[in-house]
């Protein structure tokens, strides 16, 4: 039998939607948080799809030369994504950052800047 998985993400999300239908009765500075704090999760779930392991390896290059193996040492920093990570990576990045832009503009505009 299955057994029944809580996912706390369900949670957060209707609350998320609870928060902006009621936006306009809220004060502006829960608004602007809760933009501010669901875009940077959302930016750290692209961030993650992004460097996901397993994507291309680093590996060490190997060169004969003259009857002697010639290993050099891999690439530093992070690989390449895959090819197939790449769309879902750039779609949490659109919406990532679009809402960290609003919670921007939601605390520009009402700071009178």
């Amino acid at each position: 039998m299955g057994r029944f998985r809580f996912d706390w993400r369900w949670v957060a999300l209707i609350g998320f939607v609870a928060l902006l239908a009621n936006a306009n009765r809220l004060p502006w500075q829960a608004i602007a948080l809760a933009l501010g704090g669901a875009g940077a999760y959302v930016l750290t779930i692209g961030w993650r799809a992004w460097t996901r392991p397993g994507g291309v390896p680093s590996r060490s290059r190997v060169t004969y030369w003259r009857g002697q193996r010639i290993e050099t040492p891999p690439r530093r920093g992070v690989a390449m994504p895959r090819l197939s990570d790449i769309g879902p990576a750039a779609i949490y990045f659109l919406i990532g950052g679009a809402l960290v832009l609003s919670a921007v503009a939601i605390t520009l505009n009402n700071l009178g800047v």
